[in-house]
């Protein structure tokens, strides 16, 4: 099955090819020329479109109306841009998993910080080390001691 492709499309093909061919010879000093691959590029499309009005066959790479397949288009307007002198330009390799600058924060605690060192004081009064009474152990476990009660060892 052979495709018909409207006149005009192949025409304005033509013609887009012809201008970045000619934007890219024109282009001054500043911008690089077109590589020997992007030369070849261009001959084998226009060579393509005057014989057979489309530069590609495969209906799933482009539309089946347009001269050009999709991939075909992107390349041309990526030449058309390196001879304006707006190349795009490769992608940047970052910096990776590096460190940043200067030590970071721990993000835990030390408890090193809250010991106290034998010369410190602090604001607190120290802890009572004294024996505990029946009584204060008493209250501590819940219980109430009541007062006049049978005698320790009387039962």
């Amino acid at each position: 099955m052979v495709r018909k492709i409207d006149e005009k499309k192949t025409r304005r093909a033509l013609r887009r090819l012809e201008r970045a061919r000619k934007a890219a010879v024109d282009s001054g000093a500043d911008t690089p020329d077109l590589s020997e691959w992007e030369g070849e590029f261009l001959g084998s499309l226009e060579e393509r479109l005057e014989k057979f009005g489309s530069a590609f066959n495969d209906p799933d790479k482009g539309n089946t109306d347009d001269a050009l397949s999709a991939r075909q288009a992107l390349k041309l307007r990526e030449i058309e841009k390196k001879a304006k002198g707006k190349a795009r330009k490769p992608m940047s390799r970052g910096n990776g998993f590096k460190r940043k600058a200067g030590k970071a924060a721990p993000r835990s605690r030390d408890i090193h910080d809250d010991l106290e060192t034998p010369g410190e004081t602090s604001d607190t009064p120290p802890p009572d080390t004294s024996p505990p009474t029946a009584a204060a152990e008493a209250r501590r476990a819940g219980f109430r001691v009541i007062e006049g009660g049978a005698a320790d060892g009387e039962d």
